[in-house]
Parts: structure tokens; sequence; C-alpha cells
């Protein structure tokens, strides 16, 4: 039981390009869990005594994240959740088949309650390619926001709290979930197959590969690394030094 507890444990460390080769490995080697229990007994009792399973966030590299942050592009066009003239700024890095996403989002969301006025958010697009409906998912957001940003927000919405119906339906759910919204059904599949939805997702893939992005879910948090599906209070933590500080997003903006 504890060992089956500990390897749950792993999986939580890990965002979405990442899980699945660890659960292979693990199972194929279970004799890894073996030796890395022995080697660090310390850790293993401290992440099964603890409420928080997530991994500490690495000091020294916020500092320098601090001076240095990342400067991801914020195009306003695109649809934003927030006042746009927010100080804060996070940028995801996401994919709509992958579960640790979704907890992400919820983070995300929680903390923009927090922070009504100071947070905005701007999802942008990292599909994996081991899951078979993230990119068609990420076309059908982008068609979506040809039409219209409030829409677009919507049916980002409906995919992430769907994802089980997602798995299950398949691209049948990416237009049930358009119409849901109010989307034009016929054009999103039209829009879909276009060069400029194409473009956008690859873009934000590009970006997200400078910016050191591996997996999924990934945020810049006024050009400061998250990786991962971390808890609101690690994204509270920056955002509230970013306040003292009173600097906004460092990023190219359109």
């Amino acid at each position: 039981m504890k060992l089956f507890v500990f390897v749950c444990a792993l999986l939580t460390l890990v965002g979405c390009n990442t899980k699945e080769q660890l659960r292979s490995t693990l199972m194929q080697n279970p004799d890894i869990l073996v030796d890395v229990m022995k080697r660090h007994r310390g850790k293993f009792v401290g992440i099964m005594n603890s409420p928080d399973q997530a991994r500490p966030m690495d000091v020294a590299s916020l500092e320098e994240q601090f001076r240095n942050p990342k400067k991801p592009e914020i195009d306003t066009k695109r649809p934003i959740k927030g006042k746009i003239q927010a100080p804060v700024t996070i940028v995801g890095y996401s994919d709509f088949q992958c579960p640790f996403c979704s907890r992400g989002e919820r983070s995300v969301d929680e903390v923009r309650k927090k922070y009504p006025t100071q947070v905005k958010y701007l999802f942008k697009h990292f599909p994996l390619k081991f899951h078979a409906l993230a990119m068609p998912a990420a076309k059908a957001y982008e068609a979506v926001a040809l039409q219209s940003k409030e829409k677009a927000l919507k049916y980002q919405e409906e995919l992430f709290n769907n994802q089980a119906a997602l798995n299950q339906e398949k691209e049948a759910y990416l237009e049930k979930a358009a119409a849901k919204v109010g989307a034009d059904v016929a054009r999103m599949k039209k829009d879909m197959e276009s060069e400029r939805v194409a473009k956008q997702i690859e873009k934000d893939i590009e970006e997200g590969r400078q910016m050191g992005v591996r997996g999924t879910p990934a945020f810049l948090v006024n050009g400061v690394f998250i990786s991962g599906a971390r808890p609101p209070k690690d994204f509270e933590d920056i955002i509230e030094r970013w306040l003292k500080e009173g600097k906004r997003a460092v990023s190219s903006t359109k």
C-alpha cells in the first residue's frame, strides 16, 4: 500500500510530458522504487506525511527570474481573462487533453478571483503529441476565437471541465461544446483547417519552447516560470512580490 501511495506521490510531481514516461519506467523497473525509498527514507516519510505533495519552488531560480524575467508576447487581441490593464499577467502554455492542465486552470481561476483587478490570464497552446485530441482541440479553440473572444473563453472552460467527455466522444465533443457556447459549428470546422489557425498554434508552441516549456502545464507570472499544476499559493507568492515592487509584465505587447 505504501508503495502504491509513493508512486502516486511521484506522479503528482510531474506534468503531462513526463508522467507517462515515469509510469512506464517504474512499472518496468520496480526495483528503482525500492532503491529510491532506501536511499531517501526521510524524504519518503515527508511526502507521506505532508498535506501538500507539490515540489518546493527553487528559491535561487526564482530570484534570478525576478531579476531577469522571461518576455512572452502579450497580444491583447487574443482572448484574455481579466482586465487588460491588470499589472500582473499570467501566460499559460497548456494542452486541452492534459489532466494536469485542468488542475492548473483551476489554480489560475482561484488566483484571479483573489486578484480580480490585478491579474489577467492569457492562454496559449502547447499540445503534446501523445494526446491525439490536443491539436484538434487547440484548432477548435482558435477557430471559435475568430468568432468571439467571449465564446472562446467559455469554450476553454467547457473543454477543461469536461475532459472525460472529450476523451470519450472525441471530435464530436468539440462540436457539441462549441454549440453549447453559442459558436457557429460549421464555421468553426472550416476555420480549424485555416492557415491562420495553424500559424497561431505553431507560434505558441515555438514561443513555449523558447520560454523553457518541456511539459504541460507551464505558466509565466510576469515572466517568472512556474512548471506543473501548482497550488494557488505558489502563484500568489509571486504575484504579491510583483505588486509590492510595483512592476508590470516585462513582455512584448501587441
